[in-house]
């Protein structure tokens, strides 16, 4: 009996021990869960903080910065050259204006030949130029504060005003016979639409590529200047489907003509009322593409097509650049292109940036826009560009002529 007791009495103090355990084991495991999930607190916390950032630019407006702003761990910065040179395409195509368009627009009423009443080129020059001006003085005067707009905000206003006011508006004008209207569509409008265009990608640009400047400012420059070569083909496509030919009411012996006061044109008697008409030689129909009809006298119900193909082309130029605009892309706050393919130079630039200069290393030279107007090679550039402008600009406009054979001059 007495070992049965103590018997007993073992059993109960190895239950009570078990008891007394199995409490403080249960309350010592959540400490360490604690402290694992602590250990683990690290990451986590980043996973969070990347999709918060992820989402922020989710819901940042679909028109600012922040939400083009991209992660640039591996992203291909080579990707922003293709909505760059759209762009430059884009804008670049005004020169066809003067230089593919213009023989037809000064015969947008005549048709086959220039009406008193048309535009004439030496009224219609002075217009063009003055587009890039009114670009020019607002680059100058907004150059501190067109960052605040935005990339993609800039982009979209570019693809919006720069056609309608460079194609669409003034194409309505030329067809009106109004220079008073189209001088201030093209030159205000456009000139606005061209600020918000052209001298704000090499910026943008120079955010990708801090460590090939020369490179991406070439190919975006190449693709401005070289957009005739694109351009022109599709208005020589274009342009015959809204071509009519006019009435040809007889040659000069066989009609009766006389001239108006008022626009010193010719005028015919149809039908009891006066027409305006003009006398189309042979040379004239071949430079009009119209050499299939024979000279003569002829009505101004015609068209050339200028005006229609003017609009259409509009419609492209939007097209391209609001592709431009929608596949823009920033790169992440301070970020920088890889040490391996910067210049010393530059990679002396990029430690002075981040402050990390030497004592010795000489600190860059940053000139302001106000410091650099009181500078002569300002003013030199400017002198340049306007002899290469002004040199390009007649041969473009007379390459029609310039390009026909001597037979279809002078066929008779």
């Amino acid at each position: 009996m007495l070992r049965l007791a103590r018997h007993r009495a073992r059993l109960a103090g190895l239950a009570g021990l078990r008891t007394t355990c199995v409490p403080s084991a249960s309350l010592s495991t959540p400490a360490s869960s604690t402290s694992t999930s602590a250990a683990a607190g690290t990451p986590t916390e980043l996973s969070s903080s990347t999709v918060a950032s992820s989402s922020s630019a989710a819901a940042a407006p679909i028109l600012s910065d922040e939400r083009i702003t991209v992660e640039t761990t591996g992203y291909n910065r080579w990707r922003q050259l293709a909505p760059t040179t759209l762009a430059g395409l884009g804008i670049g195509a005004y020169f066809t204006v003067p230089g593919v368009l213009g023989p037809g627009l000064c015969k947008a009423q005549g048709v086959v030949a220039q009406a008193a009443t048309d535009f004439s080129m030496s009224t219609l020059v002075p217009t063009l130029t003055l587009m890039p001006l009114v670009a020019a003085g607002l680059a100058a005067a907004l150059a501190r504060t067109s960052d605040e707009f935005g990339v993609r905000r800039l982009g979209l206003a570019a693809s919006i005003v720069y056609p309608l006011g460079v194609y669409v508006l003034p194409a309505a004008a030329v067809a009106a016979n109004s220079l008073s209207l189209f001088a201030p569509c093209y030159a205000i409008i456009g000139g606005i639409g061209f600020f918000c265009g052209y001298p704000q990608v090499p910026p943008f640009l120079l955010r990708w590529f801090p460590d090939r400047k020369g490179l991406a400012l070439s190919l975006y420059g190449a693709t401005f200047g070289s957009s005739v070569l694109f351009f022109a083909p599709l208005i020589a496509r274009v342009q015959p489907y809204f071509k009519r030919d006019p009435t040809r009411l007889g040659s000069l012996e066989d009609v009766a003509t006389h001239t108006s006061e008022a626009t010193a044109g010719r005028l015919v008697m149809v039908d009891g009322a006066e027409a305006g008409v003009v006398v189309a030689t042979a040379r004239d129909l071949v430079e009009t593409g119209f050499g299939h009809l024979e000279p003569g006298v002829f009505l101004l119900d015609g068209s050339n097509g200028a005006c229609e193909t003017m609009a259409v082309v509009g419609v492209a130029v939007a097209a391209v650049m609001q592709a431009a605009a929608w596949s823009y892309r920033l790169p992440a706050p301070g970020w920088a292109p890889p040490a391996a393919t910067l210049t010393p130079a530059q990679q002396l630039q990029q430690a002075v940036s981040a402050g990390t200069r030497t004592a010795e290393a000489p600190a860059p030279v940053d000139v302001s826009l106000g410091d650099a107007m009181r500078t002569p090679q300002l003013y030199l550039l400017a002198l340049g560009i306007t002899g290469v402008s002004a040199t390009g600009l007649p041969f473009l406009m007379v390459h029609d002529r310039m390009t026909l054979r001597p037979d279809h001059l002078f066929r008779s």
